[in-house]
């Protein structure tokens, strides 16, 4: 790689040379802020008489006689939509501004816009990605139609008006121009391309994570094969994922790999996981095609998760009430899941069970508000469960709920009995945008025949209303008898006093025999769970009990319980995240996993020595200072070698003769004070020890 400062004027100037900027480059996103600078500080050169201002690094590698530019394209860009601007104006009769040479913007264009000799039809000296190309081509051919909505059509126009205001000659902007000095780095051919443009972006701090991606797997492709595959794989992919590529490839690693990355690190895990997955043992180098091919098909499936059509299919229909019931946590479980179904490992019919049985699972464990910290795991492994099970004789189905009933702590699948005793305390009322799911199930159920419950409550023909008013009336309390204060505290927000009504709001502190006839009333209602409502001729406790009962039989109509005859041939372990309720003492562990594959052990002091290394290796320095602090007993941590310890890192060493419990304990508090998600320890035991 050499690197020499040179003029960027000669650069370009006149020499056949053209600037490709790749298409897996993000396109130009320079704004007014950044033109402002530049046009400021090109103006003070000018009259200050400055020899030359520093302009920053181009890293480019020539490919024939273009220039592949991987490292300041937004300069390079700005440069040359400032030229366009300057010999618009230079030509225009309107203008004020000046030359002493009547050819010098022809001279401009000819030696530094457009090569008219060269045999491409595309006769620019710059060419840009997809996106920016028409708006460009458009401001250097000075067209009366320009493209609108582009950074490239709105900062010429700033140009345009900063160079008609300027207090200096186009002589005097053009001569600062070629006063712009830039470090050009030409990388040679054995340069690795990908590796200095990780380098020049580490920071991580302009680029997204699907940017780098798309870099990584395009870069070292020839031009005309990174142009097809852009248009034939990554606009599809960005089409199909709503422009949401890095949520995208997050949730593809978790399907992959069974762990999900954190979010700043999903370019790094892709690069590993693809080298791992598509180095052809042949020639050593990534199969792009099959890499691309399945990210798109991926793609197609992640949009049918955060984009269902319900009418599109049953399946569809319960990914649409997922969406409603906001639990993307199930995403990496749904496109191996559909995978399996376009491959042909499960039917249709089948796929739709498995998605009913989690839509079950989620609601129980919201509707009995078990903590969520188990979900991540539970979903990026489940797949992986069910293929087990089908390799040792069940059926996909069976596999997969006999693995979630088999969680145990806050991974459990909720019985009937818990499930019930949620429904009788649960405040059902302030539970945000979940209404929508709550209500739409509730009034619709299976039925072709629906209400369109989420869009109206949406948009506010519909409301979610107390039968028994949150505030009582005279009223109300006659009606509620002496034990009024009671029944409202018990019962104002539980399900059974709770509906969707289309009558408006201001009316729902009125008595219950004016809210049950007037117009949309309880027994005029167009919605079917109202229709027991509209009969009863008082509204009291002995009705909420009664309606509380025949809730319950719904909820566990639409949110059944689930059961499975699989029975594994061999045993499979128990398995708990650190932050599961579980109980570990007594237990015998088998494996552990944290921030990497499954770690087979013998004892409970390996798995602790275990994580605790890995913790060193997350943040070394951190864990050196809380192992000092007061967060531990004294005897927790030494620094020397002892007997009853053991070696995490040279100078640390951790009391090992301790109790299981003790470590438990011990690693919950580090992962605390490390910020660590206890979900990211998933512990494996033998089952029932």
């Amino acid at each position: 790689m050499r690197g020499e400062d040179e003029y960027l004027t000669y650069i370009i100037e006149g020499k056949q040379t053209r600037f490709v900027i790749p298409v897996y480059q993000r396109n130009y996103d320079w704004k007014i802020e950044q033109c402002k600078r530049l046009f400021d500080d090109l103006q003070s050169v000018a009259t200050t008489g400055m020899g030359e201002h520093f302009f920053g690094s181009i890293v480019s590698k020539r490919e024939g006689d273009t220039r592949v530019v991987i490292d300041g394209q937004q300069r390079i860009t700005t440069v040359f939509i400032l030229l366009a601007a300057l010999v618009a104006q230079l030509r225009s009769p309107e203008s004020d501004v000046t030359s002493v040479e009547a050819s010098k913007a022809d001279y401009i264009e000819g030696q530094f816009l457009v090569d008219t000799y060269h045999p491409d039809e595309q006769k620019l000296r710059l060419k840009l990605v997809k996106g920016d190309m028409g708006a460009f081509s458009a401001v250097v051919a000075g067209a009366g139609s320009l493209v609108e909505g582009s950074n490239v059509t709105r900062n010429y126009r700033y140009f345009l008006r900063r160079i008609a205001e300027m207090p200096i000659t186009g002589d005097q902007l053009f001569d600062a121009v070629k006063r712009l000095k830039v470090i050009d780095v030409k990388l040679d051919e054995h340069d690795d391309a990908q590796r200095v443009f990780e380098s020049l972006n580490s920071t991580g701090l302009d680029l997204t994570e699907a940017d780098k991606i798309r870099n990584f797997i395009l870069m070292d492709l020839a031009e005309k094969e990174q142009e097809s595959c852009y248009e034939e794989y990554w606009i599809p992919i960005e089409r199909n994922t709503l422009g949401q590529v890095s949520d995208f490839v997050r949730y593809y690693l978790a399907a992959k790999m069974g762990k999900t990355p954190v979010v700043g690190r999903v370019y790094q895990s892709y690069v590993a996981y693809a080298r791992r997955t598509y180095t052809s043992a042949q020639s050593g180098r990534l199969d792009t095609l099959a890499m691309l091919g399945d990210l798109r098909s991926f793609s197609e499936r992640y949009g049918r998760c955060v984009s269902p059509d319900r009418d599109r299919s049953e399946f569809d229909a319960v990914l649409y009430r997922l969406s409603l019931l906001q639990m993307g946590v199930v995403i990496p479980f749904s496109l191996n899941l559909l995978a399996a179904l376009d491959n042909g490992t499960v039917s249709e019919i089948q796929a739709v069970e498995c998605m009913e049985a989690v839509e079950s699972y989620l609601f129980r464990r919201w509707s009995c508000g078990i903590p969520t910290n188990s979900l991540n795991k539970v979903f990026e492994t489940l797949h992986g469960d069910a293929m087990r099970g089908v390799a040792d004789g069940a059926t996909y189905p069976d596999a997969m709920k006999y693995s979630l009933l088999h969680k145990t702590g806050t991974g459990r699948f909720p019985s009937n009995a818990e499930f019930r005793s949620s429904l009788a305390t649960r405040d059902y009322y302030r539970i945000g945008n979940r209404k929508l799911y709550l209500y739409d199930r509730l009034e619709n159920g299976d039925s072709r025949e629906r209400v369109d419950v989420v869009g109206g409550l949406r948009d506010g023909r519909f409301s979610v209303e107390h039968i028994m008013p949150q505030t009582l009336n005279a009223s109300w309390r006659r009606a509620l008898g002496d034990g009024f204060e009671r029944v409202h505290e018990e019962w104002k927000d539980r399900i059974a006093n709770l509906t969707i009504t289309a009558y408006n709001s201001e009316y729902s502190n009125r008595d219950f025999a004016t809210k049950r006839d007037m117009e949309n009333g309880f027994a005029d209602s167009v919605f079917r769970m109202n229709k027991w409502v509209g009969d009863q001729e008082t509204w009291g406790e002995k009705e909420l009990k009664s309606r509380q009962s025949m809730l319950e039989g719904r909820f566990i109509e639409l949110w059944p319980s689930i059961s499975t005859s699989y029975q594994p041939t061999r045993e499979v372990p128990d398995e708990a995240t650190l932050g599961d309720d579980t109980e570990f003492t007594g237990r015998d562990i088998v494996s552990y996993s944290f921030m990497g594959d499954d770690t087979p052990v013998k004892t409970w002091k390996e798995m602790e020595v275990g994580v605790l290394r890995s913790l060193c290796d997350l943040d070394l320095g951190r864990l050196y200072t809380i192992s000092e602090g007061s967060s531990f007993p004294g005897s927790a941590f030494e620094h020397e070698e002892r007997q009853g310890y053991s070696k995490v890192s040279d100078g640390l060493f951790v009391k090992s003769s301790t109790s299981t419990w003790f470590k438990i304990e011990l690693l919950k508090r580090l992962f605390e004070l490390l910020d660590v998600d206890k979900g990211e320890l998933l512990i494996k035991m033998t089952p029932g020890s």
